[in-house]
């Protein structure tokens, strides 16, 4: 596989977290667990029930990426994916302003739509650079395999005599 195409996969990566998160949700919620573990698995909830807030924006984000990439060096692409969580906070922040509209006074619409950037915001870098690290890890696991073969570019110019 060549480098471009696991990053084009990669985008992926956030829709399968999720898959594996309801299912995780949806096995122990017919079970009865202590409060730490209640604890421990509600990462899980929050990411599979987020999805009705990071789905449409991340969806853009991704397709917007994968687009991006299509002309871009690798290089361009790692640091891209590095920037992609806070790519989608604005992306949530955008989303948060827009669905705020026709709640209210602009005074309170203004105040509930800076909290709730906030704490989407937060959410958003913290599972968004999970999943960057889970791929930078299979990433690494990957090239370290010869699973992915690096892409050579040539970085000098041309003389006269090779045109």
């Amino acid at each position: 596989m060549k480098q471009k195409t696991f990053f084009g996969l990669a985008l992926l990566f956030p829709y399968i977290l999720w898959v594996f998160c309801v299912l995780v949700v949806f096995i122990l919620s017919s079970r009865e667990l202590s409060a730490t573990w209640n604890s421990v698995l509600m990462p899980f909830g929050i990411y599979t029930f987020g999805i009705v807030l990071w789905f449409i924006p991340y969806t853009l984000l991704a397709i917007g990426m994968w687009v991006w990439s299509r002309n871009k060096s690798i290089q361009a692409i790692f640091k891209a994916g590095l920037l992609a969580p806070f790519f989608l906070v604005l992306l949530m922040i955008v989303e948060v302003i827009v669905f705020s509209f026709g709640t209210g006074g602009f005074n309170e619409m203004f105040n509930n739509a800076v909290t709730e950037a906030l704490a989407l915001g937060a959410f958003c870098l913290v599972f968004g650079y999970l999943c960057v690290g889970v791929v930078l890890v299979l990433y690494k696991f990957l090239l370290s395999r010869n699973m992915i073969k690096e892409e050579i570019t040539l970085n000098h110019e041309l003389s006269p005599s090779e045109t």
